[in-house]
């Protein structure tokens, strides 16, 4: 999927990556939010996800403009702060046929767009920047979209990209949907 030489012409960290690189990381995103689309989580994480992923959705933090703290989110506050392990057990759950939340199963349309890939501090890594679109309808009324944006640090193993940490920052201030046991 992925050319490593590509990795070698890295400039510095913070840099934009070459095309290739870029492309090879859009098509990364894009496959991803396809097996999820397509109800294949167990797929998604046994082929695209590293083994040390740190998969987190912090509780962002709503300040006045006045406050001159920094914007940022809760201390120990998150609403996904997922390992490997943790992704595992949610899939197997999920795996069970019997998670109330999605029987009957929920269709679910992921939207990924204005990926922008800069280069890491690491030589095998780079930083992913993208805006997320997930629709989620169920039933005849029950329907939520959640927008958000996501930071993805990806590694490269054995030739192939893997998803090694992703921060994602959901836009609303109340989460409306119902629940949130889906991977973003």
């Amino acid at each position: 999927m992925t050319n490593t030489s590509a990795i070698s012409k890295k400039t510095s960290a913070g840099q934009p990556v070459d095309r290739e690189t870029h492309f090879d990381v859009e098509r990364f995103l894009v496959r991803e939010a396809r097996l999820l689309n397509e109800n294949r989580p167990r797929q998604w994480l046994e082929t695209m996800v590293a083994e040390d992923i740190h998969y987190f959705l912090p509780v962002q933090e709503i300040r006045y403009q006045k406050d001159q703290k920094p914007i940022g989110s809760s201390p120990g506050a998150a609403i996904f702060n997922d390992n490997y392990q943790m992704l595992d057990m949610r899939i197997q759950r999920l795996e069970t046929g019997i998670a109330w939340p999605e029987d009957p199963l929920s269709h679910l349309r992921r939207f990924v767009s204005n990926i922008d890939v800069e280069w890491s501090e690491l030589e095998d890594e780079v930083i992913a920047y993208s805006n997320l679109m997930v629709y989620r309808n169920r039933r005849q009324r029950d329907d939520a979209v959640v927008y958000g944006g996501r930071t993805d640090r990806l590694r490269q193993v054995d030739g192939q990209w893997r998803l090694a940490a992703r921060t994602i920052t959901i836009d609303q201030r109340v989460i409306l949907d119902k629940n949130l046991c889906y991977f973003m």
